[in-house]
């Protein structure tokens, strides 16, 4: 009914009575499938066809099934897997490679090994220095695409109204347009972004329409933040979308499987890595070797959080720490540095207290004081609360009532989005956090 109607006043907007060759027809981009075909050809090109050469003898698929023809395929299928996955971890905000090899050398690490532990155990003869080697120009392709995807591949935006223009963040890749230039100057764009909670003029609405019918996508201006910053604009946010804030039951049971699954197979890998850290807590300082607090979790629910101690024993002082804290021990820094003071959370999560991906927990004491000041803050815990998190990496430590606003912001985006594929982005750039010992205090 309402497109109907924008759709019979178009006709009289002042838009349509302007003079043919002034007022244009707002015209979609390119579509952008063609970027995505000739980066998936090209990279195929790149790591699997053009190294055959150098390492096949004779002609493949012409004498035969052997060593070379395994290789070719083995390399291809897991090129595939690596491409596909790459460009899943890129859709997310600030998870695009970029030439950060962080994201996509794990994900490569792992296919193409678990290519070869199939090889090896079916027995098969193939190239080694081929298939490894295909990964390593893999990793390589990817960071490159994608370094010049977001130099070079430049996005233009119409937006209505003209006013919303300098609310939108400056991005090197994106270009905002007011509708009306876009329409005058005839620019193809790649979307509308539009305030629909404004009230838009019958001619605006019915621009949109027509624009809608063109091809060209109309996306709400919190949609388009979200998707460019990661978090959800606490401004705005109503109780009707309360319920975009909840996880499927499929997703938290398959999660919850995959993370007991996981945690149980690295404890032979874990164990003795706790067991060091713990004698060298205990040499360092006197007091006991791990730090109990309550923290609350999933639903409200209070939990004892277990860490190593980092501090000296008997140490007063706020429940945050702050830069440079006295009371944090020698070790104690840097395994604060390194977030090997986390480790031992492993038992909360067998238990059920936490996940491994999921909204920081707060203490007990700092929980129950954002939540009487910072509006919506419960709604983090409608999941169980992780060790790390998406907050964690885009943002860090956060403390004071703006930072922990913001800190909300990206926990509220998770939750709208939590997916298996968004936990792999925050676990793979959890350790370029690690490596990197950012953020930590």
């Amino acid at each position: 009914m309402t497109l109907r109607k924008a759709m019979s006043v178009g006709a009289e907007s002042p838009a349509a009575e302007q003079p043919s060759g002034r007022a244009r027809e707002i015209r979609s981009a390119p579509q952008r499938f063609i970027e995505t075909w000739i980066d998936a050809i090209g990279g195929f090109l790149f790591c699997v066809v053009v190294p055959i050469p150098f390492y096949a003898t004779g002609e493949p698929f012409k004498a035969g099934f052997g060593a070379a023809e395994q290789t070719i395929l083995a390399t291809a299928f897991a090129y595939a897997v690596v491409w596909y996955a790459g460009r899943r971890l890129d859709a997310f905000p600030r998870a695009t490679l970029q030439g950060n090899l962080s994201y996509v050398a794990p994900v490569a690490t792992f296919a193409y090994a678990m290519i070869a532990v199939v090889l090896v155990l079916l027995r098969s003869d193939y190239s080694r220095i081929q298939l490894f080697g295909s990964g390593a120009l893999a990793m390589v392709w990817m960071a490159a695409i994608a370094q010049l995807r977001a130099r070079y591949l430049t996005r233009h935006y119409a937006v209505v109204p003209a006013s919303l223009v300098d609310a939108l963040p400056e991005l090197g890749n994106c270009k905002w347009h007011s509708f009306e230039d876009v329409q005058l100057g005839g620019v193809r764009v790649d979307a509308i972004v539009a305030d629909l909670g404004a009230d838009l003029t019958e001619a605006q609405l019915s621009a949109l329409a027509n624009a809608a019918i063109a091809g060209v996508p109309v996306l709400d201006r919190r949609f388009i933040l979200e998707g460019l910053t990661g978090r959800t604009p606490l401004g705005g946010l109503t109780p009707n979308e309360f319920g975009a804030l909840l996880p499927s039951r499929q997703y938290l049971l398959v999660r919850r499987a995959i993370e007991i699954v996981f945690t149980i197979l690295c404890l032979p890998l874990l164990l003795p890595l706790l067991a060091v850290v713990a004698i060298v807590v205990r040499l360092d300082s006197p007091g006991p070797i791990f730090f109990l607090q309550p923290r609350v979790g999933r639903r409200g629910r209070v939990f004892r959080m277990v860490k190593f101690r980092t501090m000296y024993h008997g140490a007063g002082g706020p429940s945050f720490t702050t830069t440079a804290d006295p009371r944090v021990t020698r070790i104690g820094g840097f395994l604060r540095r390194c977030r090997l003071d986390e480790l031992p959370q492993l038992v909360n999560v067998l238990r059920g207290d936490m996940s491994w991906v999921g909204p920081r927990p707060e203490a007990l004491t700092l929980d129950q004081q954002y939540v009487r000041e910072i509006p919506h803050f419960a709604l983090r815990g409608i999941v169980r609360p992780g060790v790390t998190g998406w907050a964690q990496i885009n943002q860090g430590y956060a403390h004071d009532h703006d930072e922990m606003r913001s800190k909300l912001e990206y926990d509220l985006y998770y939750l709208k989005h939590c997916s298996l594929w968004l936990d792999v982005v925050i676990v793979l750039r959890t350790f370029a956090v690690i490596f990197g010992g950012t953020g930590a205090r």
